[in-house]
């Protein structure tokens, strides 16, 4: 078969030891190739190999990599897109005013247009970080995959968000127990099957339908039990954020402690999410659980023995929640993680390169351990594994033959990543981890596509200055629109803002 692109003369970190000419757990080939045709990888090995193996590309579509590092795409497991339209909104907040009192009086402005135009701008920051597959966890998500990720042409895992719960609970208490609407979660689950409709059954799709209760303290028991037949019977992913602060933790204690209009048996005197989980048999290798850090060691361990997966969002956790994701703890229990960067307003947005270093060093520090979540393992994290987390790791996450053919390219030459050497080992990992900053990705393939050619977005009729321009256009009126709401509401933030400190 003819190539239709070559990247040759690259240090390729396949993730698979297996690879032609590899050495070493991640499957590094020195000066390698990569050979994709019809959106599919058809070699990977050394450069010196290729006219052996498989003919040249007759266009000439070939990448000199000399002095990069080519990896598989880096995977966002779990994103909430929409909301980088109100990017900076709402940080430096206690957990228990972030969502009703500091994100919610200002999203609430934002309309389905807005929340278009921040999922561009979100998936735009990853695709330019390197990133080729994100989990989009929203409501009516399909929306997004028809006006975001296919025209961008971007790999996305498709999680209808869905839940009973009213959007506006600015004026519940923290042990108000939020009111359950039964038609909510029966029109988002409906959402959800509808996608699966749509592309469960399509050949090489771009897009893989996911279940997305929201948390537990948002769906009702009834409901997610239907959620986990429906997944069992199709042999479907359900992701639901699990244990993932002192919000959800009060609502589960009230709802289904003994004292509660729904007490669970088995589930303990003081009930948690994980127990209730446990008691109600919904733990299986069907789901992926978000964030748990609200979760014990002993609940973590019977998660991962369960074969739940884990996703951990470090800057977002630690920008909400000022808790570090347990993603070193739960790898030692076994279990399969993933990294995702959650949403913008709170940590910041979705550069991937720059979670890598948060994920490292905040590991550390959580740790007291220098050598936890070295950079190679940060890497891996990141790509096979966030595949493996969300079930998709058949199509993507190594570099192999026959796998859809999904690659970063990292360029070196910058202040903050150079010097690099291979000799007597390679720096190319530890400087693209912790020095990297998200400008290193030079190409982007998804599918086979460049979506990114020599550091600029290559997507046909994109611009990124207008979408840039629009997103500034649309944030100054969602916020002047909701300040007197957000006054209202009260959070810390308020204060900072009288005291002049932003």
């Amino acid at each position: 078969m003819d190539m239709d692109t070559l990247i040759e003369n690259a240090l390729l970190v396949t993730m698979d030891p297996e690879s032609r000419g590899a050495t070493g757990e991640l499957g590094i080939v020195e000066d390698g190739a990569v050979g994709i045709a019809d959106g599919q990888i058809e070699y990977v090995g050394p450069a010196a190999d290729v006219d052996e193996a498989i003919a040249r590309p007759r266009a000439g579509a070939v990448v000199d990599a000399e002095g990069d590092l080519a990896c598989p795409g880096l995977v966002n497991a779990h994103a909430h897109t929409r909301h980088t339209i109100v990017r900076g909104a709402a940080q430096d907040l206690p957990e228990i005013e972030w969502m009703n009192r500091g994100l919610g009086p200002i999203s609430a402005h934002a309309t389905r247009e807005d929340g278009v135009i921040g999922a561009k701008l979100g998936v735009l920051e990853a695709l330019a970080s390197g990133t080729t597959t994100v989990c989009e966890y929203a409501r009516r998500v399909g929306e997004l995959v028809e006006e975001v990720y296919e025209p961008f042409s971007v790999r996305c895992v498709a999680t209808e968000t869905i839940n009973e719960v009213p959007d506006d609970r600015a004026d519940l208490g923290p042990e108000e127990l939020y009111p359950f609407d039964r038609g909510n979660g029966e029109a988002g689950l409906e959402r959800a099957e509808a996608l699966f409709d749509e592309y469960e059954d399509e050949t090489a799709s771009l897009v893989e339908p996911a279940y997305g209760p929201q948390a537990l303290d948002m769906v009702s028991l009834r409901l997610l039990e239907e959620i986990e037949r429906r997944a069992d019977e199709h042999g479907r992913r359900i992701h639901i954020h699990v244990a993932q602060g002192e919000r959800e933790a009060i609502q589960i204690r009230e709802r289904y402690g003994e004292d509660g209009p729904n007490p669970i048996p088995g589930a303990g005197e003081e009930p948690t999410t994980v127990s209730v989980l446990d008691a109600a048999d919904l733990l299986s290798d069907r789901l992926i659980a978000a964030h748990l850090h609200g979760a014990t060691p002993d609940e973590r361990a019977r998660l991962a023995d369960a074969g739940v997966s884990m996703v951990g969002c470090p800057s977002s956790i630690a920008a909400i929640d000022g808790i570090v994701p347990p993603i070193v703890e739960y790898r030692e229990h076994g279990g399969t993680v993933g990294i995702g960067t959650d949403q913008a307003p709170g940590p910041g947005g979705h550069n991937a390169v720059r979670e890598l270093r948060t994920a490292a060093l905040l590991s550390k520090t959580d740790r007291g351990d220098p050598t936890a979540m070295p950079a190679w393992e940060t890497l891996e994290v990141a790509t096979v594994g966030g595949a493996r987390a969300l079930g998709i790791d058949d199509v993507v996450g190594t570099l192999t033959e026959g796998k859809r053919a999904d690659v970063a390219v990292f360029d070196f030459e910058s202040p903050w990543t150079a010097p690099t050497v291979d000799e007597p080992f390679h720096t190319a990992i530890p400087n693209l981890v912790y020095g990297g900053t998200g400008v290193e990705a030079t190409d982007v393939f998804v599918d086979g596509r460049r979506l990114l050619r020599d550091g600029e977005v290559a997507i046909e009729g994109f611009d990124a200055g207008e979408l840039i321009a629009e997103a500034n256009r649309r944030a100054e009126r969602i916020f002047s629109n909701a300040e007197e709401d957000w006054r209202d509401a009260g959070s810390k933030l308020v204060t900072d803002v009288d005291a002049g400190r932003l």
